[in-house]
């Protein structure tokens, strides 16, 4: 099936952080409070739609033991997101993105939250699961240096992202995540074009984690609301952000990571972003019929 091997049509030189990759906001948040779930797949299952980068977010309940959350809401067992992990490993030849970390700690005026961590417990399901020694991507210099054929032939099939390298095999290149409250908290017609006005800002190093979905907060426009409602209002115009996006040139190479809210309710958002490897010109010139046709796009000059 295409979606589980896409990145297979792209060229040896492309550099993974210019891919244009279909990422998963809190990704574990399947089975949760339908006020904290973003996801209705399974990690293995958002893979299978063509996802590649996984946001996931960790806290720990009284015992120490992991679990994913979302804010003080949690879900299924930390080991039981990296089981998932590692299905996404096992037969594959793709590179995913798994960016790992504790919840961060929450304001609201005088209230802080706080959420738990337990970086030797995560280390050891990194081992137990993902067969880091083989797979993990760690010994590199510049991220931005790192090709497909690179990680072709080392055999590489990820990377672990976080800030402070906390776990065993986890790499701190950057990962820049944009975020402004009132732009993200805006109507969404507001904001399909204030995502866009705001990325022509934005520079990175690194990866580029690029935010598609809106931000319920006290004191913006959309207020506090729950993630499958902002899903329906804000659907219709993702085409619209990609296709601006896609008009500019300097955009389009500015395109890395590109996330989403509910990456399995159907294939439409996979095959905007990877709409972008086309424009790019990274697919291979022998495949790019093949590639436009399963994303239903036409091919480009």
């Amino acid at each position: 099936m295409f979606y589980e091997r896409w990145m297979s049509y792209l060229k040896d030189e492309a550099k993974i952080t210019k891919i244009a990759v279909p990422g998963a906001h809190n990704a574990g948040t399947k089975g949760m409070l339908f006020p904290a779930r973003c996801q209705n797949g399974t990690i293995y299952e958002q893979f299978q739609y063509g996802v590649r980068e996984f946001g996931i977010r960790i806290s720990t309940d009284r015992k120490g033991v992991p679990y994913i959350c979302h804010g003080l809401l949690k879900g299924m067992r930390a080991e039981e997101a990296f089981a998932y992990m590692g299905q996404t490993l096992r037969g594959s030849g793709e590179f995913c993105i798994f960016d790992i970390r504790t919840y961060t700690e929450q304001k609201f005026g005088p209230l802080s939250l706080s959420y738990g961590s337990n970086d030797a417990e995560i280390s050891r399901l990194i081992e137990k699961y993902l067969d880091p020694a083989r797979y993990a991507l760690t010994d590199f210099d510049d991220i931005n240096d790192i090709t497909l054929g690179d990680l072709r032939r080392s055999g590489k099939k990820y990377i672990i992202l976080h800030p402070q390298k906390a776990y065993d095999y986890s790499c701190d290149c950057e990962l820049l995540e944009p975020w402004d409250a009132q732009i993200f908290g805006s109507r969404p017609e507001k904001f399909a074009k204030a995502c866009v006005d705001y990325l022509r800002t934005l520079e990175s190093s690194g990866f580029f984690w690029l935010q598609t979905q809106q931000t319920p907060n006290p004191g913006t426009e959309i207020g506090m609301t729950w993630s499958n409602k902002l899903e329906k209002m804000d659907r219709p115009f993702f085409p619209q952000i990609m296709a601006e996006i896609a008009a500019d040139p300097a955009l389009t190479e500015k395109v890395n990571i590109v996330a989403g809210d509910f990456m399995t309710a159907d294939h439409m958002k996979v095959n905007e972003i990877l709409y972008f490897n086309l424009l790019k010109g990274i697919v291979r010139d022998e495949l790019r019929e093949e590639y436009a046709a399963a994303i239903g796009k036409p091919l480009c000059s």
